[in-house]
């Protein structure tokens, strides 16, 4: 096993050199100590090199600033066979102490020339120090990416457009307090060519330098729809407007993909030798054991490496997956391993996504009769489990959250064993479900769908789930496709929508463990962008301040005196209830859906708009709760309503009534603590010493403490039990202890922290110390603290919890 030598100083000097193969270091027993979030993070650049195919026993030279980004990629370096050396940009310049005929077959430098003001002239340094057949590798971002055009702030300036303008508002003062500054290609061309750098290949990288998941010969276009491949992050995500994804298409066809790139990797040989690589695709958020890179050559030969020695039984059980799958009639593309490398040919077709979107276009007809042909191999990949040889109580993906008491715990036996209509309910369960067998893994080409990469299985899998994960690739909220043939619809077709939230969990506990979706939570909150803040951020630019104002942030201005109605009927009108319904009396709830018209919505009728017309329009406020409300403010408009607001989901609205002075609530004076208002989330079950320790300490650090009560079927959902107290118990005990200044009911589907800051604007939530190290609850403190809030952890009480005292009853009762 490859392990790193000591290479890192507290001087980054010349004396820095290591050897591939060596024992272990300070830095590695440094590195034993992180824990695996720390690590996975870490390694995420390291994709940037991993890929490249150095050769062994070569000598090389990174420059680099004293970063933390440095280290990884050195580190990266380090991990092959190779004698690496490490300078400073300034050592290269100013001259250092290697002797002069010291030449490298390679040089690699990352993030370092938009931080030079001399950036020509560290070119031509380094050009002076490669051997005839050696090669500069340079990555470096683009001022012209899709990421800037999209919202994404300048890292440098910390502006929006800054890069785009090429810095035209910066004074040339003020640029030297910036750090540092990004090019376009055309310009970092222009730079490679004046240090001598004739040979030059552009490779575009997505999403970013810092964590890279495909890279693209500037020759090369992908065959196949990048949407559901490539999943953006952002410097600033919170100021991002447009989907990026989603013109990845359109760039495509109009040639301007490789120019309007994130970043760049650049292969300069000097003597014009080109690696023979087309396109990587890396996966380094799966961890050791499941990271792999893909690489397409220029001969049409596609090879898969393990990127750790963890990661080498992988191919070999991607060569058995693929031969049993041959086995059962499904066509695979032909592979083999060679020294450790798995291989098989470039197949040249059209992936099969595209494929049934582009059939879906021209002919619904033909397309159900092709997706009927893929069902049918999902079916017959493998063999069908009898019933009762199912173990139906760990049947459900969560059934480790299952508690003695979970009421849903034999739910799946008697919907197995529900005569025919359970039986298609539940569908064919598959000894060995591929969970990738799915239209992104899969080319048609000569009438046939032929499948790759077929890493993984999971035993007794409802074939449901591989088939729904294909449709929702199809649609991947493509309003085109969903116009042409509704999903829903498409998903009833094929009996799929009885238990589809089943089939969803199954396909996201598969992908949350493989991506560790949890342990990097945090990480991605930092740079993944929010839908929801998307659309905040568009209706930011489609409106004036004042019209902005009026219409998404002062929606409850013109409510007094009026009777309040909403708009629309679904998620967003039960998310506004969930806030506000006990802050405003709501007079009715409006839609077009004549379907609904007669019917309630938490126990407020439902009408058509035109009820609004035996109205005075002084007498009333409508706030839309619906996505797409530009129709509905033209609808509006026409019946001669003004007066209405658009509610947004994503926004912090105040709230009407919350008693945040400096009283208790039950008349006594407080002297003003660390925080003022104070949150508080839990069940409350059994309510013991533990509990109340919480609300205590709690109390000692806000002047006002909410307290959130979880509802029944929200314990029962996600904790896989029955509380012993009915909730309505369970609040009262909670509202009558003295520490407690507000008791409310957590909403069944709006309970996650994010909204109940949005909904009471506390300064802080308390929580009990078994949490602290949970990644889920790490990201939570961060989006608190993103928003001037805060989390604080206390000390758990050992010796009582609910759990115990349940246990100790049911010994008792049995």
């Amino acid at each position: 096993q490859r392990k790193l030598l000591a290479f890192m100083t507290k001087e980054w000097t010349g004396a820095c050199s290591m050897k591939g193969m060596y024992g272990v270091d300070t830095m590695a027993k440094g590195n034993e100590k992180e824990n695996r979030t720390e690590k996975l993070i870490r390694e995420l650049p390291k994709g940037l090199l991993k890929w490249y195919p150095f050769h062994e026993n070569s000598r090389t030279l990174f420059v680099a600033d004293r970063t933390e980004q440095g280290e990884v990629l050195l580190e990266a370096l380090a991990e092959y066979d190779m004698e690496v050396d490490c300078k400073s940009p300034n050592e290269i310049v100013l001259g250092d102490s290697l002797e002069a005929e010291i030449r490298y077959e390679y040089i690699v430098l990352v993030g370092v020339l938009e931080r030079r003001k001399d950036p020509e002239a560290l070119l031509a340094a380094l050009r002076d120090r490669l051997t005839p057949r050696g090669r500069l590798l340079l990555g470096i971002d683009n001022r012209l990416g899709i990421r800037y055009f999209c919202g994404d702030r300048d890292v440098f300036t910390e502006r929006n457009f800054d890069s785009i303008e090429n810095y035209a508002r910066i004074n040339m003062s003020d640029m030297e307090m910036m750090g540092g500054r990004a090019y376009a290609r055309a310009e970092i061309v222009q730079m490679l060519e004046a240090a001598g750098f004739r040979w030059h290949r552009f490779y575009s990288v997505l999403p970013q330098l810092e964590r890279p998941q495909a890279l693209y010969a500037e020759d090369y276009i992908p065959e196949e729809e990048l949407d559901v491949r490539i999943c953006p992050q952002y410097y600033s995500p919170d100021t991002v407007f447009l989907e990026e994804e989603r013109l990845y298409t359109t760039l495509l066809q109009n040639g301007l993909f490789h120019a309007m790139a994130n970043g760049y990797f650049v292969e300069c040989p000097i003597d014009g030798s080109f690696c023979h690589v087309n396109q990587v695709t890396i996966s380094m958020d799966r961890g050791a054991e499941n990271a792999l890179v893909t690489i397409i050559s220029r001969d049409d030969t596609v090879i898969k490496k393990a990127l750790y020695a963890e990661g080498q039984e992988k191919l070999t059980q991607l060569l058995e997956n693929t031969t049993d799958l041959k086995n059962h009639g499904v066509h695979m593309v032909n592979a083999e391993l060679k020294d450790d490398i798995y291989v098989m040919p470039y197949v040249h077709g059209e992936p099969a996504t595209d494929y049934f979107r582009r059939l879906l276009r021209s002919d619904v007809e033909l397309f159900l009769k092709e997706l009927d042909r893929f069902w049918e191999i999902i079916q017959n990949s493998s063999e069908h489990v009898p019933y009762e040889a199912v173990d139906w109580e760990y049947f459900d993906p969560d059934w480790r959250k299952g508690k003695a008491d979970d009421p849903g715990r034999n739910k799946w036996r008697e919907v197995a064993f529900d005569g025919e209509r359970g039986k298609k309910d539940l569908g064919i369960i598959l000894k060995r479900g591929y969970i990738d067998l799915v239209s992104l893994n899969c080319i048609y080409a000569d009438g046939e769908f032929i499948f790759y990469d077929q890493e993984f299985y999971v035993e007794n899998l409802p074939a449901y789930v591989i088939f729904m994960r294909t449709i929702g690739f199809i649609y991947w909220e493509n309003t085109e496709m969903e116009a042409l043939f509704p999903e829903a619809q498409l998903r009833e077709r094929y009996h799929l929508n009885q238990y589809a939230e089943l089939w969803g969990r199954f396909s996201n506990h598969f992908i949350w463990k493989l991506r560790n979706e949890v342990e990097l939570s945090s990480y991605h909150q930092s740079c993944r962008r929010d839908k929801e803040t998307v659309n905040s951020n568009r209706q930011r630019i489609n409106y004036s301040v004042d019209e902005y104002e009026r219409l998404f942030r002062d929606i409850f201005r013109g409510t007094e005196g009026r009777q309040v109605y909403l708009f629309g009927s679904g998620n967003f009108t039960r998310k506004f209830l969930s806030e506000f319904g006990s802050d405003y009396e709501i007079a009715g709830i409006l839609d077009n859906n004549c379907d609904k018209w007669g019917t309630e919505l938490s126990g407020i009728r439902i009408s058509g708009p035109d009820c609004l017309k035996a109205l005075p329009s002084e007498s009333y406020k409508v706030i839309i709760c619906i996505k797409n409300y530009v129709p509905v403010i033209k609808q509006l408009k026409a019946l001669g309503t003004s007066n209405y607001g658009v509610y947004d989901w994503n926004l912090a609205y105040p709230r009407k009534a919350l008693n945040v002075t400096g009283e208790t609530g039950k008349g006594e004076k407080q002297t003003p603590k660390k925080y003022h208002t104070g949150y508080i989330a839990g069940v409350f079950d059994l309510f013991h010493i533990g509990h109340l320790n919480l609300l205590r300490r709690a109390k000692e650090h806000c002047d006002y403490l909410i307290v959130g009560v979880v509802s029944d079927e929200s314990v029962i959902r996600s904790k896989k039990t029955m509380p012993c107290i009915p909730f309505e118990e369970r609040i009262e005990i909670v509202r009558s202890c003295r520490y407690v200044d507000e008791a409310v009911g957590i909403p069944t589907d709006f309970g996650s922290t994010e909204e109940a800051y949005r909904r009471y604007h506390f300064d802080v939530q308390f929580s009990g110390s078994d949490y602290t190290d949970d990644p889920i609850w790490q990201s939570k403190k961060a989006y608190l603290q993103k928003q001037g809030a805060d989390m604080v952890f206390f000390p758990y009480t050992k010796s009582t919890s609910s759990t115990k005292l349940k246990g100790m009853i049911e010994k008792k009762l049995m």
